[in-house]
């Protein structure tokens, strides 16, 4: 999933690259005529590193497809502190970064970061897979380092310690719309570890790591994390089955799912420990399994906030939180995780895979069912004017409900509706008014509405 948000940051970033004098992009091709190559687009290198060697800030690295492996210089890449984009051709296609691959295989990291990188450093549309360390980190790690890491596969790291995936040790770096997959550690952090650290995550998928110890998805010390539209599911381990906050850590999720992680003994989707602070909105957790407190686990010195968010087995404290069936587009718990699709059933429309949108039998209660005060105005229209509960909710991947010529939000399309369209009559601009979508609130409008004069709902 490629945000639209961060995807503007990236671009503006290219075009602010390319009217200067200094920027330029190198091009790197495992398969390219010639060894080292001299970058062009014509004689690419043919290692990272000789790019990295030969870049400047605001430069671009462009990899070509292929699996870069094997030879040092493509595996425990160090930007050495550049304001540079690595990058492959193609950064929002999902088929790119699939074959876009560094792989150490088992001979290092990834990518080490840890000369005081900042967000000027970009990582984006990139599989990595297959790191190994006998500390922390396989794929990535990140020390004193905040680079922006975006829309890649990290997968398949191992590390003897910790952070199988990726782990932060004095660093904030912002992870965006990356799939954190099938990582293990020999003790915490089977996807993600932090040590003193203040990561962001946003629109993640971390699903399908384990360790032995704590923190099968995630494991935090002494870290402040905020977790924004993340899916984290069929993560495991014996303890904190999905996210392991410990010693102490300060924790936000909003608008995440968290869904089948398991622990053989406490914390299915959550342990909370050690003085640590939880805040929980707009989320839900649900199928998570342990021996004990399936879904939140928390110990007495620490403390937990969870409102508006759908919690299976209940939640005793809080505001506006249910506990209901959350309706998933697909999921049984005892299917293939591929075949997850945690979108939210809507007989008024759902997104799909095809970015087209299909309707359900049922409705789901999570649907308008976040916190009032959350922005809702990135859901597709109509949304009842408030956030949904779970990881697409405030984002155009929302399930949708209502009406789209029923403005006022009151189960019927009558007069009061008609008083704020005929308000907007005119207007050059993409608002809910402009029900055919093309800019302008004009007959065509008129049309659709008239369609739906006097609907109810039932």
């Amino acid at each position: 999933m490629c945000k639209s948000k961060t995807v503007m940051i990236i671009l503006l970033g290219f075009f602010l690259a390319s009217i200067s004098n200094a920027a330029e992009v190198i091009y790197v091709d495992v398969n390219g005529p010639n060894d080292p190559g001299t970058g062009t687009f014509d004689d690419p290198f043919s290692k990272i590193k000789y790019a990295i060697d030969a870049a400047v800030d605001g430069d671009i690295i462009e990899i070509r497809p292929g699996i870069y492996t094997a030879d040092p210089n493509n595996y425990n890449i160090d930007p050495s502190g550049k304001s540079i984009t690595i990058r492959s051709t193609a950064p929002c296609n999902p088929d790119i970064i699939a074959n876009t691959i560094i792989d150490p295989n088992g001979a290092g990291r990834g990518f080490y970061f840890h000369s005081g990188e900042d967000a000027n450093c970009i990582i984006t549309g990139l599989t990595i897979r297959n790191g190994y360390t006998d500390l922390h980190g396989a794929n990535i790690y990140c020390f004193d380092s905040n680079p922006l890491i975006d829309s890649c596969i990290i997968t398949n790291g191992y590390a003897e310690n910790s952070g199988g995936g990726l782990h932060c040790h004095f660093s904030d770096p912002k992870i965006s719309n990356c799939t954190i997959t099938g990582n293990r550690a020999g003790f915490y952090g089977g996807g993600v570890s932090c040590f003193y650290s203040n990561p962001e995550l946003v629109g993640c998928i971390i699903n399908s790591n384990n360790v032995p110890l704590e923190g099968g998805g995630l494991d935090l010390v002494l870290s402040s994390v905020t977790f924004l539209n993340c899916i984290i599911t069929d993560n495991t381990a014996t303890s904190s089955g999905g996210v392991n906050c410990y010693s102490p850590s300060e924790v936000t999720l909003v608008n995440c799912t968290l869904t089948r992680n398991r622990a053989t003994d406490t914390g299915g989707a959550l342990f909370c420990r050690d003085g640590t602070s939880v805040t929980i909105r707009n989320s839900i957790l649900w199928a998570n399994e342990a021996a004990s407190d399936q879904q939140v686990a928390v110990d007495a010195i620490s403390s937990v906030s969870i409102s508006y968010s759908d919690i299976e087995n209940s939640w005793s404290e809080g505001t506006g939180n249910i506990d209901a069936d959350p309706c998933f587009a697909s999921f049984d718990p005892n299917d293939d995780p591929n075949m997850w699709d945690f979108h939210l059933q809507s007989a008024y429309g759902r997104w799909t895979s095809a970015s087209s949108v299909e309707s359900d039998s049922n409705t789901s209660l999570c649907i308008d069912a976040g916190d009032p005060n959350s922005d809702w105005s990135d859901e597709a229209w109509p949304n009842g004017k408030r956030i949904n509960m779970g990881a697409y909710g405030g984002t155009n991947q929302a399930s949708m409900n209502g009406n789209p010529a029923d403005f006022n939000i009151d189960r019927s399309v009558n007069f009061a509706d008609f008083v704020e369209f005929s308000d907007k009559w005119s207007a050059e601009q993409s608002c809910i008014y402009d029900l055919l979508t093309d800019g302008m609130v004009d007959f065509a409008d008129l049309r659709i509405f008239a369609e739906n004069w006097l609907w109810q709902r039932e």
